[in-house]
């Protein structure tokens, strides 16, 4: 007697109609796209902010590098290397042959990143002894935070203050 219970009890659990509303209502829907729009918006705007501080900050790490191997090349190949800074683009070519350009760099042109700009006070050369003639600082901007300075001593070294 208790068992039949049990089985009639079991039989009604396996039996039981599934209901016809399998899945999501367009409702539904509907309300989970307008919260994903919103939180797109919001992440679209806050990343557009930081755009011109990480492409000044990716540009000063470019010449900083640039400066670098345009360094060693100069105590490789025993020449001086002229740096020159103009137009917010530089070229690196061996002191006194112009023509003979070891790089040329135009972050607007190569990579459309328009309102970087890039200057310093003198062209600096770097000497096949590595040392550097005319120091300069050179900065980098973009939009309008604060420019991050690429520094050089008499010795050679290179850095980036912020």
């Amino acid at each position: 007697m208790i068992n039949k219970g049990l089985e009639t009890k079991f039989i009604k659990l396996i039996t039981r109609k599934k209901s016809n509303y399998d899945g999501f209502s367009l409702l539904e829907l509907m309300i989970i796209m307008a919260i994903f729009v919103v939180l797109a918006g919001v992440g679209v705007v806050s990343v557009t902010q930081y755009i011109p501080n990480y492409r000044k900050q990716a540009a000063s790490r470019t010449v900083l590098s640039d400066l670098i191997k345009a360094r060693i090349y100069a105590i490789k190949e025993r020449k001086s290397q002229t740096v020159e800074i103009s137009n917010n683009k530089y070229e690196i070519y061996e002191t006194g042959n112009k023509p003979n350009k070891y790089l040329i760099r135009d972050f607007v042109a190569d990579y459309d990143w328009k309102g970087l700009i890039i200057r310093a006070n003198t062209n600096p050369i770097l000497n096949p002894d590595g040392t550097i003639n005319n120091i300069s600082t050179i900065q980098v901007n973009c939009g309008g935070s604060d420019p991050v300075s690429i520094t050089m001593t008499i010795t050679g070294n290179l850095k980036i203050e912020e």
